[in-house]
This record gives structure tokens, C-alpha cells and sequence, in this order.
């Protein structure tokens, strides 16, 4: 079995990365000339292909066969080699979109979707929102709709960004303003690299919904390995290569006040991921050729500033890294950007009477406390997360790196819960166990979190399941039903675990019977969300995915 991606200039590639992943199959980078297409597509030594530009059309008058999909599309981006020879040509792309669409949790039926680009990768987006229900309009440099009528579509709520603008190199580039769009409820951008393009970025600071295409990259690679090996893949593999590739690709930023450990957790984080460590003060005394005492003194500070904005944005553009900032560089607000493209942010946290002078400037001339007052804002928001760095460094590396893989939680539903629907509707309301499930998937997708959920009608399984969280789960949303008012054991299982928790309960239980008013699992949990229907677990998972990027 030898399968690969078809293309004429390929570069870098994630998809042997990500096939290596799906299967145990070989997956090479096939760059073929036009003039040598058919004779690959006609004798070559594979057994499936994914396609990628310029030939996604050109390949169709070699397929015997087309799925539906490909059909539709007039695009091929998978190739399978039939039995007798012949190819199967598929789009994986279609579902692809839709589940990165799915995953950033975004209802499009009914609403105007702005697609920018009117390429390939456009027809695709259109076909799935269009079965979706949505208003697609495109918008190209040159067509009906334009980027110079864009206030005609003052009404969209989703843009979908088809167009290469932003990717890298050409970083911090966007096709459009987000001002004249002010019913946005969220931007979907299919470029990769970086992780935030300027568009995501913009809509990110607006708190509007932001997600990248590399769920798609990964989601269209699973559907094409299903494919090539004739398996139904397990679905999970999706998310979990997702975040194992994200992972890899994401940079560590490390900010805080000078001498607050920046550069030893980083070499701790360098060795324990394999990440290369880069501090920038480093760089900016390489370019200035000077060190940073002497151009504070020749150049002064402003001058250092810019040396460093620019040190920044050229470090920001690389993946991969583990970057250790100075301490004022939260005081540029335009290093945010820079930083945050390709990075997740970790402030570290230490006390001013621990924090030394020795060898920097604006430490010895300024009162620490007073810097830190003055910054304390800033750092809080750059930071994603808070780490505490007042213990170890190895206890500071050991948390920044627990709170970059995703979260762990525990669904927990006690007796009855699995009759929704059935039981007391007008109690409970007509929603069914089976659309609890899909809220918790779109609400896992959306948060990226690894979700596991358990339903029992016996006590001891609950008891046995919150006892096996303990190590491995980093949080619990609870319904114990009937179990609410009566298992002293579930609340004893939850406090010797010690793990946050949220008790969660679909009807209002404060307006309910009298035996109902006493919860002893809601004495272990540290919130309670009742009379929410299934939506208090969304608010419940939320809650924990929160506490958990504050590292609490």
C-alpha cells in the first residue's frame, strides 16, 4: 500500500505528519509537472492519492468513477486505485469544512455567510453551507459582490476567509475591515500558518467566535485514510491529532517581570518537548550589536523598544519555539499580535522581593513595585494563562505544560438521566438523552477539551468512575439525579478525589418538593447550576474550562 499527496510545488507538508498518524501506510510527496501528470495518474505506484493545486480539476478525466461530492464540486482532492485499476476520484474537503464548522460551534441556518475568494477551496465552503441552510454570498475582487460593496452585507453574521491573505509569509495582512460587519457573530479563516492571521486575530479581540482550518486539514486527511485502508477509522483520531499537531506547531511565550524565571522555566520546557528555546533579549543584542545596558544608554529606551517590536514580530512568525520575553515587552501593545499569532501566552508569576536587579536597567533605576503596578495590567491581558512561579521552576513548567494539552473533563449523569424525553417533559423538557450527547461533543469541539461521558442508574458505578478520575481528569460536571438528595458516598468519592466540580441539575430543584432541597453531592462541587436544561452543562463545562486557563 503506498499512498501520497499529488501536487506540483508542495514545500512543507503536514499530511505525511498527519497520515503517519491514521495509519501504518506509507505517504510520500509526489511534485509532478503537468506534462507528467497522465503518466503518473495512469502507472504510477500508488494506491491513493490526496490532490492538491493545480490539480484538483485536472485530474478528473482520468477518474472511471466520482463520489457524489467530487461530482457536485468538479473538484477532486482524493484519488483511490480500484481493484482493476481504474481511479475513484473523491472531495474530502466537503467534509472537511463541515467539521471545522461543527467544531467552532456556529449555527448558519437562516443567516448571510460572507465567503471571501471565489477559488476552489469557495465552491466547497459555499456547497456546505448552502446544505446547511446558510445565505452564501461570495465576495471576490472582481465580481457582483465586491470588496467595495461590502456595506451592502452589513447583516452578515459569518465570514469565511478562502483566500490565501494572511497566510505566511505575508503575516499580518486581512482582506478586509471587521468594522462593517456589526451582526458578526463569528470568522472562520482556512488558512493554518499562522494559527491567528490577522482576520482571526480581530475577531478574537471583539470576542468573536475565531477558528483555523487545520481541524479541516486533519478532518479531510481522515476521511481520505478511511478510504485508502477500507477502515472506519475511529472519529476521535480527528481531535486528538488536532491537538497533538497544534501542540507541536503552537509556541510557548513566556512573559513577566525581569528576573521572574522566564529564562529557566524555558530551558526546563525546551528539554521536557523538544522545543527550541529562543530569548529574545538574546536576539535584540544580537542585532543591535551591543548589549541591552548599552543601548539603554546610548540609544535609550525607546530605541530599545523598537529593536525589540521587531525581534518579536520576526520570532512570532515561526512555529514551534519556546519564546522567553523581556519584561516590558507587554508595554507595545502592537507585540500582542506578534506574539499571540502562532503562540499561547503564560505569564509567570513571582514576588517582587524575589525578583533580582543585577544587569537590568529599568529594574535598577524604577521602584520594582511600582513598575509592576504599572504592568500588572498589561501582562493580565496578554496572558492566556497564569502560572505561578513562587515554588520551582520545574512546578512552573510542569503546570504551563498540563494547562497547554487539552483539558480533561468528566461527564457524570446519575439514574433516569438516559429517559430525557420520556420522563416528565414537563419537567424536563422534550430534549432527548441523545441530544444531550451531541451538546456535550459540540460543546467539547468548541472549548477543546477531551470529554468523557458516563451514565449509571447504580450508585457504586458512579462512586467507581469519580474514584478512577482521580490523576487523569481535571474536572467533573455532576447530575447525580435522585442520587442528589440521598448518596453520602458520591459526596465522599468527590471530596477524596479533590477534583473541581459542577453540579449541574436540568429542572429548577429549588421549586421542587421539599426532599429535593438538600444536595449532598452539591457539597463537594464549588458551583451549582440548576433549571438551565441541558444548557447548564455548556455553562458548567465552561465554568471548568475557565478556572482551568486561569490555572486555579
Amino acid at each position: 500500500m503506498n499512498c501520497g499527496l499529488l501536487g506540483r510545488k508542495l514545500g512543507h507538508s503536514y499530511s505525511p505528519a498527519i497520515h503517519g498518524l491514521l495509519g501504518d501506510y506509507p505517504y510520500a510527496l509526489f511534485e509532478k509537472e503537468p506534462e507528467e501528470l497522465e503518466s503518473f495518474l495512469r502507472s504510477g505506484d500508488f494506491t491513493g492519492l490526496n490532490v492538491t493545486i493545480p490539480y484538483k480539476k485536472a485530474v478528473l478525466p482520468y477518474c472511471s468513477r466520482l463520489t457524489d461530492c467530487a461530482r457536485k464540486l468538479g473538484a477532486v482532492n482524493t484519488l483511490v486505485r480500484q481493484p482493476d485499476g481504474t481511479l475513484l476520484g473523491h472531495n474530502s474537503d466537503f467534509f472537511g469544512f463541515s467539521a471545522m464548522l461543527q467544531k467552532s460551534g456556529l449555527q448558519v441556518f437562516g443567516k448571510k455567510v460572507l465567503v471571501l475568494g471565489s477559488g476552489g477551496a469557495s465552491a466547497t465552503v459555499v456547497a456546505v453551507l448552502e446544505e446547511k441552510g446558510a445565505k452564501a454570498v461570495v465576495i471576490s475582487r472582481s465580481g457582483e459582490n465586491n470588496y467595495e460593496n461590502l456595506s451592502f452585507h452589513a447583516d452578515a453574521a459569518v465570514i469565511v476567509n478562502a483566500t490565501p491573505v494572511g497566510m505566511y509569509p505575508n503575516n499580518g495582512e486581512s482582506p478586509l475591515s471587521l468594522d462593517a460587519f456589526p451582526r458578526l457573530e463569528g470568522v472562520l479563516d482556512l488558512i493554518y500558518n499562522p494559527a491567528r492571521t490577522k482576520l482571526l486575530l480581530d475577531a478574537e479581540s471583539r470576542g468573536l467566535i475565531a477558528e483555523n482550518g487545520l481541524y479541516m486539514l486533519v478532518a479531510q486527511a481522515w476521511e481520505s485514510a478511511c478510504m485508502f485502508t477500507g477502515t472506519n477509522i475511529p472519529k476521535d483520531r480527528i481531535t486528538k491529532i488536532y491537538n497533538e499537531l497544534r501542540n507541536s506547531m503552537e509556541n510557548i511565550v513566556l512573559i513577566g517581570m525581569p528576573g521572574c524565571g522566564k529564562s529557566t522555566v524555558g530551558k526546563l520546557l525546551a528539554k521536557r518537548t523538544g522545543k527550541a528555546l529562543v530569548d529574545a533579549d538574546e536576539e535584540i543584542v544580537k542585532l543591535a550589536g551591543c548589549s541591552i545596558p548599552e543601548i539603554f544608554a546610548t540609544r535609550g529606551e525607546a530605541t530599545f523598544r523598537e529593536l525589540e517590536t521587531k525581534v518579536l514580530a520576526e520570532l512570532g512568525r515561526r512555529s514551534g519555539l519556546i519564546i522567553a520575553t523581556g519584561g516590558g515587552c507587554v508595554t507595545r501593545q502592537e507585540n500582542y499580535p506578534l506574539l499571540h499569532q502562532n503562540g499561547q501566552i503564560f505569564w509567570l508569576q513571582r514576588d517582587i522581593s524575589s525578583l533580582p536587579t543585577d544587569g537590568r536597567p529599568l529594574s535598577k533605576s524604577n521602584s520594582l513595585e511600582i513598575m509592576y503596578q504599572k504592568r500588572k495590567p498589561l501582562y493580565e491581558s496578554f496572558a492566556d494563562v497564569i502560572i505561578d512561579n513562587n515554588t520551582s521552576a520545574e512546578t512552573a513548567a510542569e503546570n504551563i505544560l498540563s494547562r497547554r494539552y487539552p483539558m480533561k473533563i468528566l461527564v457524570l449523569n446519575g439514574p433516569n438521566i438516559n429517559m430525557l424525553g420520556i420522563r416528565e417533559p414537563d419537567i424536563y423538557g422534550k430534549n432527548t438523552f441523545n441530544d444531550l450527547l451531541a451538546l456535550l461533543e459540540q460543546t467539547a469541539e468548541k472549548q477543546n477539551v477531551e470529554l468523557e461521558q458516563y451514565q449509571s442508574n447504580h450508585e457504586g458505578d458512579l462512586v467507581d468512575k469519580i474514584q478512577a478520575a482521580y490523576g487523569r481528569i481535571d474536572g467533573i460536571v455532576i447530575n447525580p439525579a435522585a442520587y442528589t438528595h440521598t448518596s453520602v458516598a458520591i459526596l465522599d468519592a468527590l471530596k477524596s478525589v479533590g477534583i473541581p466540580a459542577v453540579e449541574v441539575h436540568i429542572s429548577k430543584v429549588e421549586d421542587r418538593e421539599a426532599f429535593r432541597q438538600v444536595s449532598y453531592a452539591g457539597m463537594a462541587c464549588e458551583k451549582t447550576i440548576t433549571g438551565q436544561g441541558l444548557d447548564g452543562y455548556r455553562q458548567a463545562i465552561e465554568y471548568l474550562v475557565e478556572k482551568y486557563k486561569r490555572g486555579c
